[in-house]
């Protein structure tokens, strides 16, 4: 097993996790520049089969500029010149791209603070416009002189050009953005250029809008709460659990039913002697039902946990009894009650949420091996035809045999093609490589599906 899973310690576990959303240190300089569009000679494009059905289009981010790729010419093309994007966000009709740029501050000598300002542009690269300024941000988030400002999390609300985000505060000079807790929910309009305050600063929560794009699960550190996406109707800690955590706080994992009628979580959090945590899996209805438990796990961590689009199943790391723990692997167990298709999220970084499933309901290991259907734990490997030069740093599923894949030394994104079986079908694409000493994560892509 890879030396770098060894150390179940939650404090490691949060550490390692938080510090993976951080990118290089900007160079101190002045607020962000003018933005040019031009766009340069294209990537020649790789000899790709024709595909049916909607064509893909990702946008990613390289020396700070937004590229596009598109599968039905399978080139990519520079959409935007600015050099400080560090974060993008497509909407779920590929037309309207979201973006963080981050400047830097010099406020006195060797000590400077970070700021962020989220923008947005259309998919053709015009209209680059900004829809919350570093300093309205900062404003927002009550930051004092020192204090550095990003926004961790932005999600589009389904159907729409809406986006949610929230913002954080940090010391760029201490511990950084590993130990920033989010805070606040905010709503802009990206066509309107128009914005909405739904939960004021001072209230942690991470979030996840639901599948009718109508409303909110709100996470905080120790209750989940539900809200409609105009900020009206709230229902306030509907579940209510410990709060738990050594060097930073430690928020549950959770995703909606598909017909947005309850959201399930990992709530009821406790630590174990071991410095893991322990949970309980519910389904929790936006009707005001009673909660409904799920399943139970010990000796974990709430993020490993997936969950299968059919309900009926969810994965999960476990460690073992020893001091200090060590990975004993990761399991699949059964889940209880009525089964009801989940909407999972299509993105997953490996190294802890390791066990998943494609949207057509095949599981996978994080490195693409191909678990048996009946599969319990990691182990049960089926199919191991999937080989990629360095670590697998990150899957995006796009639908149930088109996947994204990000590897880490070197930085890589590809587009894998699969056949009904879940094996590559010999069409595996690169679509973007990254210098070695570049952090890419997550945010660094972004996708959307789109009907020509």
């Amino acid at each position: 097993m890879n030396g770098k899973f060894l150390l179940l310690n939650i404090a490691l576990i949060t550490a390692v996790l938080s510090a993976s959303g951080c990118g290089n240190l900007p160079a101190v300089g002045p607020a962000p520049a003018p933005i040019s569009t031009s766009v340069p000679t294209e990537m020649p494009a790789p000899t790709t089969k024709p595909s049916t059905g909607p064509q893909i289009m990702v946008a990613f981010v390289k020396d700070g500029n937004i590229q596009l790729w598109d599968e039905s010419t399978g080139q990519s093309k520079t959409i935007l010149n600015a050099g400080d994007v560090i974060a993008v966000k497509m909407s779920d009709d590929g037309q309207v791209i979201a973006f963080l740029r981050r400047s830097g501050v010099q406020l006195a000598e060797n000590e400077w603070r970070e700021q962020s300002a989220l923008w947005a542009i259309d998919q053709n690269g015009a209209n680059p416009r900004e829809l919350i300024s570093a300093e309205s941000l900062r404003q927002r988030l009550n930051a004092a002189e020192r204090d550095s400002t990003n926004i961790p999390q932005m999600e589009w609300i389904p159907g729409t050009h809406q986006l949610l985000f929230t913002g954080w505060t940090y010391f760029v000079q201490a511990e950084g953005e590993s130990h920033a807790i989010p805070q606040g929910l905010y709503l802009v309009d990206a066509d309107a250029v128009t914005d909405k305050e739904l939960v004021p600063a001072g209230s942690n929560l991470r979030f996840v809008p639901s599948p009718d794009g109508r409303q909110i699960a709100l996470m905080s550190t120790n209750a989940l709460s539900f809200i409609n996406v105009d900020g009206s109707n709230l229902r306030s800690d509907v579940l209510t659990y410990p709060q738990v955590g050594l060097t930073a706080p430690l928020f549950p994992t959770g995703v909606w039913t598909g017909d947005s009628s309850a959201f399930v979580i990992t709530g009821s959090l406790e630590n174990d002697p071991g410095y893991n945590i322990n949970f309980t899996v519910w389904r929790v209805p936006v009707d005001g039902s009673s909660p409904e438990s799920l399943a139970t796990v010990t000796k974990s961590d709430p993020r490993s946990a997936t969950f299968s689009p059919d309900g009926t199943r969810m994965a999960f790391l476990q460690a073992t009894d020893g001091q200090p723990p060590t990975i004993a692997g990761w399991f699949v167990t059964a889940l209880a009650g009525n089964a009801r298709p989940l909407a999972i999220p299509s993105d997953f970084e490996t190294w802890i949420a390791s066990l998943h499933w494609s949207p057509a309901g095949d599981p996978f290991t994080g490195n693409l091996k191909k678990l048996c259907p009946e599969a319990t734990s990691n182990s049960d490997i089926c199919d191991d035809r999937i080989h990629f030069d360095g670590t697998v740093a990150a899957v995006h599923w796009i639908d149930g045999n088109r996947v994204l894949i990000l590897t880490q030394n070197p930085s890589v994104l590809f587009l894998g093609k699969m056949d009904f079986t879940g094996n590559m079908d010999g069409i595996t694409i690169p679509i973007a490589t990254w210098p070695v000493n570049d952090w890419v994560n997550l945010k660094s892509f972004t996708t959307a599906k789109v009907i020509r």
